[in-house]
């Protein structure tokens, strides 16, 4: 792969026409009926989609639009390139029509790589906004932070018919995806659970990529733009009778608020990045980078030998990063390892159904778990040390990625446990003894927690693990990953658990029924800095019991996500999707084709009866 090149911007070409493109990701249809053609298409679903249309196909291509569309597939494409005065008899605000009146295939694959630079390239100047009224002096609700939590939160009070203002106090909007997230990120989680905006014709690709989580964070803030206020630092927050007086300092100057409520939308478990500077870090003569905030963009992978120190979801990003860019071999250092699941696990932890008591059935969880630890056996990859007793150590996310099961197989990539003693000039020295050879080292060592930020803003040293700290209070942020974390209704998302407690804040707002809701069995008082994922699913458990019409809101939510999994993804095309996504990947990581009898075998074939 050409390092000039940005991956982010690689698009899959449909052809429908007869001229042969030399182009990458290219897909041709010879005689293949309509249903056969959405099959295969939806094969292909990894990245975006553009259609060469011509005159005598045309009539191909509205039916399978009209199709994909009422599935809200990824595979609904953003551009039709009309060539020789093509015309397809079908209108969408999300597609773009190219008339192209040239049928040079390399003039058409010109205008191809035109069109992905344009709308494929994210302009950050869109995270920036600039509302330059004065703050209001009373709302009901003020908001903290304008990461993906605030703005969301933002949208629902404003959707419920309730006042806000969202006090930003960078310059942009966006959180941890707009400061630490590279170009080459994905969502840890599968789509539909971490669905930012119902959208009507193209749901984004599963595990979507930093470019579609950053278009959705510019619309929800346009959305609610009237009450956003970046460069605004909030100082203070003190309780009155019956308001919270925020205290602000915005353009130089210090201002005040009321509101009848609080959302502190202050990402707990990413806060400031950990630095690290090792011994004899001077005399390495390759590269050190950090494994955030678009540091390694530009970098040449091509038969580097990598080591990517830490084994958080960063971590594991930037070894696909590297495998993908061609790395001859990657060495993730860590002091245990993490665990990574292959992307139909965490398909499978949202589709699958649960019961009145929002569980999975025993025996599904069992048999997943007894083919996610076989492919570990296969692959040859290092189980944690946690299993089988708990699915991972405490403060370990899962992270998520097919690519590390396969780099294994291939003998790319390889796990360390230990820490990094010394560099020399030619990679670095694991626990005082074992050598490793490196060209390129990324530091991927996590963040400090943000929980201490809180008690210096409102000074609440307790939090009820509902997320409230006070009556109209909500601390609403991700939290300490304990263990069985993701064994509940939220799965892997922390966003399912914003959406969840945004309607838990609303139905409780303003109402009497505060304290005698605080007083549920289930609900209990903890130290701020000690909550943590297991705590607010506890705290939902409790309140889905007491609370007829909070079950409602659950249901709703688990039944209206996995509707959205099983529209775009049912099991069968899922299934098809990963193997072809991951018989392909060998070739990628391999740097030639490899046969399908070679390949690490994907067992989850045997899970479609």
């Amino acid at each position: 792969m050409n390092p000039t090149i940005d991956p982010s911007l690689s698009v899959r070409v449909a052809n429908f026409s007869d001229i042969t493109l030399p182009c990458e990701h290219q897909l041709s249809f010879d005689g293949e009926g309509p249903a056969a053609i959405v099959r295969k298409i939806r094969t292909y679903a990894d990245i975006p989609y553009i259609y060469v249309v011509s005159k005598q196909r045309a009539d191909q291509v509205a039916p399978l639009l009209s199709e994909l569309k009422a599935i809200r597939s990824p595979c609904f494409p953003y551009a039709l390139i009309c060539i020789d005065g093509a015309d397809v008899d079908f209108q969408d605000p999300d597609l773009e029509v190219i008339p192209f009146a040239s049928t040079d295939p390399d003039a058409i694959c010109s205008r191809i790589k035109e069109f992905a630079a344009g709308r494929f390239r994210f302009d950050e100047s869109r995270l920036q906004t600039a509302n330059t009224g004065p703050l209001p002096k009373s709302v009901d609700v003020a908001i903290v932070g304008a990461g993906i939590t605030g703005l969301y939160a933002a949208g629902r009070l404003q959707e419920a018919g309730l006042s806000f203002c969202i006090l930003e106090k960078q310059g942009r909007v966006g959180g941890i995806w707009c400061r630490f997230a590279n170009h080459t990120s994905q969502v840890n989680s599968s789509e539909s659970a971490y669905r930012l905006i119902e959208k009507k014709s193209r749901s984004n690709r599963d595990h979507s990529a930093t470019r579609e989580i950053l278009e959705d964070i510019a619309r929800l803030s346009e959305a609610v733009s009237s009450g956003l206020f970046t460069g605004s630092e909030v100082e203070r927050i003190d309780a009155g009778q019956s308001r919270y007086r925020i205290t602000v300092t915005r353009g130089g100057e210090r201002v005040a608020l009321e509101s009848k409520g609080v959302i502190l939308a202050i990402n707990d478990r990413v806060g400031t990045p950990r630095e690290i500077k090792w011994t004899n870090q001077q005399a390495f003569r390759g590269t050190i980078v950090s494994g955030i905030s678009n540091d390694a963009a530009g970098l040449d992978w091509r038969d580097k030998k990598v080591v990517i120190v830490g084994m958080g979801a960063f971590a594991v990003e930037n070894a696909r990063t590297a495998l993908i860019g061609g790395a001859r071999h990657v060495t993730v250092v860590g002091r245990r390892h993490g665990t990574v699941c292959p992307k139909i696990i965490d398909y499978l932890n949202f589709a699958t159904p649960y019961d009145e008591q929002f569980l999975h059935d025993k025996k599904s969880n069992l048999m997943n778990m007894m083919y996610w630890k076989k492919l570990y056996d296969l692959s040859g990859a290092t189980q944690p040390e946690c299993w089988m007793g708990k699915i991972k150590h405490d403060g370990h996310t899962i992270s998520v990625s097919d690519i590390w099961f396969i780099g294994h197989h291939l003998k790319k990539i390889e796990t360390v446990t230990g820490e990094i003693s010394t560099l020399t000039e030619s990679g670095v020295v694991v626990n005082e003894g074992q050598r490793i050879d490196a060209d390129i080292v990324v530091n991927c060592v996590g963040f400090e927690r943000n929980a201490p930020v809180v008690k210096k803003l409102c000074g609440y040293e307790q939090v009820y693990n509902n997320n409230y700290l006070a009556k109209d209070f909500m601390y609403l942020a991700d939290a300490f990953i304990d263990s069985n974390a993701f064994n509940s209704l939220f799965g892997s998302s922390v966003l399912e658990m914003v959406k969840f407690y945004m309607e838990v804040f609303i139905h409780f707002f303003d109402s009497p029924e505060y304290e005698a809701m605080t007083a549920t069995e289930g609900i209990e008082k903890l130290p701020v800095e000690d909550r943590q994922w297991s705590h607010y699913i506890k705290a939902a458990m409790a309140l889905i019991r007491r609370y007829p019409a909070i079950h409602e809101i659950a249901r709703r939510q688990v039944d209206r996500r996995t509707s959205n999994f099983l529209q775009i993804h049912d099991l069968p095309a899922y299934i098809a999707e990963n193997k072809r996504e991951w018989i392909d990947t060998h070739t990628v990581l391999a740097g030639r084709p490899v046969r399908e009898e070679d390949c690490l075998p994907y067992v989850f074939e045997k899970l479609l009866p």
